[in-house]
């Protein structure tokens, strides 16, 4: 019995660990918005072109396995202050994020373009079977419970709806950094990249295209010429790599 207790007790630490963390870097990750907004009106600067095309390319890779139509539902989980969706020319598109109503004070110049919710990933505000393309960009490692979110995207998904999943993966040996009680950047957790391919083992998606840069994540490390320490183990053990993939959903 006595086992079984403390068992409880260091899931529900862990579980009261992971939300503190959650909490922390979206308090980091408004911080960082409001300064770059700020920026923003003091150079004038506009980055409307690049989230046009960066949301043109993504939509381009989608098309290649599903065609995307006028009346296409579109929902992107974490869109941020400049996710995919705001440019993604779908006329049913809708965005959710933990701080969407700063985001719209923020950036109102594109966050207005489509409607956005406030809500997390872990429980979204809507239906099952509800959306034909479910998008989430470098979002799941900032989040308090990723394989929650993960099966949330999945839920509202219809069957043989469109998945884009991208998100930052990092060599297991740094997993344990992530288990530190202070949050330093936004990042709650490191995902490797045998996680991330787990996290789709256990829902209705069929992954149908991916890609990592692992590779490329090591040679921009030793191409630095650096020789701490800290870096020379980047460039063994990966970190800060790219996993992107599309997947389709299949009926239960």
């Amino acid at each position: 019995m006595s086992g079984q207790i403390n068992g409880r007790g260091s899931r529900g630490l862990l579980a009261r660990r992971r939300h503190l963390r959650a909490q922390r870097a979206l308090e980091l990750m408004l911080e960082f918005q409001e300064s770059k907004a700020q920026n923003f009106l003091k150079t004038r600067y506009d980055p409307s072109q690049d989230l046009l095309a960066k949301s043109h390319q993504v939509r381009s890779a989608l098309e290649e396995f599903q065609r995307i139509e006028p009346d296409t539902r579109v929902l992107e989980v974490g869109s941020g202050a400049h996710g995919l969706v705001f440019f993604f020319g779908a006329q049913f598109g809708i965005g959710v994020d933990p701080l969407a109503h700063h985001y719209v004070a923020l950036f109102p110049a594109w966050q207005r373009r489509i409607p956005t919710v406030a809500a997390c990933g872990e429980a979204l505000p809507f239906p099952d079977n509800c959306f034909d393309v479910v998008l989430s960009d470098d979002v799941v490692d900032y989040a308090e419970d990723p394989a929650a979110i993960m099966a949330e995207m999945a839920r509202v998904l219809v069957p043989s709806g469109t998945l884009y999943f991208t998100v930052n993966i990092c060599h297991p040996v740094w997993n344990t950094l992530s288990m530190l009680p202070e949050v330093v950047d936004f990042h709650t957790t490191n995902i490797s990249l045998q996680r991330a391919r787990r996290f789709f083992k256990d829902l209705p998606l069929r992954i149908v295209w991916e890609k990592h840069n692992i590779p490329e994540a090591r040679a921009a490390i030793r191409s630095r010429g650096k020789r701490r320490l800290r870096d020379w183990v980047k460039s063994v053990f990966y970190y800060k790599a790219r996993f992107a993939t599309i997947a389709i959903r299949e009926p239960i």
